[in-house]
Formats: structure tokens, sequence, C-alpha cells
């Protein structure tokens, strides 16, 4: 059997500036080493003038949403064309923002806006962000049993990392919220059917061997789709 090919979408972090090689976008190899050790190939999407190359949306199995500090309207458009497909979609940290507004949105044209910044109390982004950093664990998260979260890494509760100043309100009528923090913030969010994989967690399972079965569980789920 083939490999199974992720698309990463890139963060909205593209940089123009006077030198010829600077105009980039940014791809975290976090990502792309995870993948990797889980028997699958990444495939960076590319995005020209913010337009889908589909050609290239169709070559991937699965999508993952990485994290990163801007969505752009783009990111929904890629989102769409996976989910419309019902391919499996990953969505980390914003990537989880990002799914948590195509799914208040997928029938609406004005995009409403469901992220605010904490205000809780409780810093979610503790640390200074260097790479001994990444996996430091900074609070609980309470999983709801009934969800596919729960079936991946079968605890109720769990210790993670927090790498985020802003939080998601609600979510649409085909999601369901699937885990809060100790100050009660949506730290995790799924597709409520089972005809297809969509899931978003808040916190960095990339840096966190503890919570490989995420990632195991996607690319199976994504090989189970191109068999059927």
């Amino acid at each position: 059997m083939k490999k199974v090919i992720i698309g990463i979408l890139g963060t909205s972090e593209y940089m123009k500036t006077n030198d010829a090689f600077y105009d980039v976008y940014k791809y975290s190899n976090n990502y792309i080493k995870k993948i990797v050790e889980n028997d699958a190939v990444p495939l960076l999407i590319p995005l020209v003038d913010d337009k889908l190359i589909e050609e290239t949306l169709d070559m991937c199995d699965g999508l993952l949403l990485p994290g990163g500090r801007y969505i752009k309207e783009v990111n929904f458009k890629v989102i769409d064309y996976f989910y419309q497909r019902k391919k499996p979609i990953l969505g980390i940290c914003m990537g989880m923002q990002t799914l948590a507004m195509y799914s208040v949105n997928i029938e609406n044209k004005e995009r409403k806006r469901i992220i605010k910044p904490i205000d809780t109390g409780v810093d979610h982004w503790p640390i200074k962000v260097i790479r001994k950093n990444l996996t430091t664990l900074a609070h609980k998260d309470y999983v709801d049993e009934d969800s596919l979260l729960y079936k991946i890494l079968d605890r109720k509760e769990i210790i993670v990392n927090s790498l985020h100043h802003n939080t998601i309100t609600e979510v649409g009528s085909n999601f369901k919220v699937v885990a809060h923090s100790e100050d009660n913030l949506i730290e995790a969010i799924e597709y409520n059917g089972n005809d297809r994989f969509v899931l978003g967690v808040q916190f960095h399972p990339e840096v966190l061997p503890q919570y490989n079965n995420i990632f195991k569980t996607f690319i199976s789920r994504c090989k189970d789709d191109i068999s059927m």
C-alpha cells in the first residue's frame, strides 16, 4: 500500500520584502517530523496569491492545520476542500481555532468572530517559546468520555502544554466541544458524526510523545479512506 500523504498548510506569516529570496511561508519542522515518524509523507501546500492549487490538494489524503498567529481567508477554502470530500483533518492550536470558525460559518459567507482574548486570569502562555520549553506541561484538560478524543487517548484527564493568548467561544452545529481546561476554556473540538475524521486540539501534541496516538489515529483514518 502506498504511504499516506498529509498536506500541511503553511502558517500565515507570509513576508513580502525587497529581498528576492525572502518571500516565504513558514512550516514548522515539528509537524513534518511527526508525520514522518508515523510512516506518512508530508506535503507542504503551496498558496500562490491566496489561490487554491486544487491539483496539490487532491494529492493529499488528509490535512494538518498547524499553529500560528494569523488566520487568512484562504485557510477556510482549504478546509472546505477537505471537509466536503470527507478527508481527515487535524487542527492544532490556531488550527483548532480556524476549524471552529469554519464550523460556525459553513453556511455563511460573512465570518462570525468566535475568537477572543483569554480573560480567566490564568496564563495560557506561561513559557518563553524556545525549543527546550515546548514540552513544559501547563495545566489539566478534562476530556468528554463520549468523544473520539477519549477513544484515542483513553483518559478523562490529560496534562498538556499551552501556547495561546486567545480562545474560542463556540462551535457550529455539526461539531462538538470535547475537552475543557481547568478554567473552562475550550481545549478540543471534533466533528459530531461518524462519517469523517475532523479533530482539533488547542495544545501541541506534536512535541509531546505521550499524545502521539492523536497522529497515529489521524494517519490511520487517512489509510482507511484511501483503501475504501
